[in-house]
């Protein structure tokens, strides 16, 4: 079930970020790196799952993922492993990274948008207020 899956995965990225400081703490790794699969893994995760969770709930859908959902999971938590990841692997890729990082996190939320733009600007489909 995505609509909980994506919750867990966002909180993996909680003691890689942890592992990371670590390493960053003697050298071994940017500082950056650990702060954004903080920000861009954990984060970023927890907050397009709950979007699409309290969207759908309040709007009276039902409390299941379609595919729409999936992709922008897939596609925020894609962006954190290509941030952390890439440049890790391969350092003089970092300004690659960076960049396909953001267009896919940016590509996750506007996917959001898009999707649940007509949901959130009509009423509920109960007909219950809020």
């Amino acid at each position: 079930m995505p609509l909980v899956w994506v919750l867990h995965v966002a909180y993996l990225w909680i003691p890689v970020h942890l592992v990371l400081r670590a390493l960053a703490s003697v050298g071994w790794v940017s500082s950056s790196t650990a702060s954004h699969a903080l920000a861009v893994g954990a984060i970023g995760g927890l907050i397009i799952g709950m979007m699409t969770r309290t969207a759908r709930g309040h709007t009276a859908r039902p409390l299941r993922a379609d595919g729409f959902d999936t992709a922008c999971y897939v596609l925020v938590l894609l962006a954190g492993i290509v941030r952390v990841l890439l440049p890790w692997a391969v350092p003089r890729l970092i300004t690659e990274a960076l960049l396909a990082s953001a267009a896919l996190w940016s590509a996750g939320f506007a996917l959001y948008a898009l999707r649940y733009w007509s949901f959130l600007i009509r009423p509920r489909l109960d007909g219950r207020p809020g």
